[in-house]
């Protein structure tokens, strides 16, 4: 018996929803999830300017919080300040941050299936 397999060429691919550059946004959603990664604290951003106005892209990051961590530097971010010794202790509601306005960079970024999508690279504030 054959097994067959052909290449995926680059018209099957899907597009990317939207291209690199800097936008306007809202957090609009977030989400705990599990993938391959293990848990992952899941950042979804309404973007609001633009040709891309209306679309969602997502940033996801572990859900330590460190002074060094991804998620430490996405609360950042939209802060526009670093956080507290005490907020790091302590802890940061995430839920403090929905609806809130800032910029995010987005770039294409590859997925190990060699998936083309749109990702969060950077937050800061508006």
């Amino acid at each position: 018996m054959a097994i067959l397999v052909k290449h995926k060429g680059a018209s099957d691919a899907p597009a990317a929803a939207v291209k690199d550059g800097t936008y306007k946004a809202t957090l609009t959603n977030i989400k705990q999830f599990s993938n391959t990664f293990g848990q992952r604290i899941g950042f979804e951003f309404t973007v609001a300017d633009g040709a891309a106005a209306g679309q969602k892209v997502m940033r996801s990051t572990a859900p330590q919080l460190t002074r060094q961590s991804k998620l430490a530097e996405v609360i950042e971010g939209m802060l526009g300040r670093p956080l507290t010794d005490k907020e790091l202790q302590a802890g940061f509601d995430l839920e403090d941050l929905l609806d809130k306005e800032c910029s995010i960079l987005v770039l294409q970024s590859k997925s190990r299936t060699g998936a083309v999508y749109s990702n969060v690279e950077r937050v800061f504030i508006a």
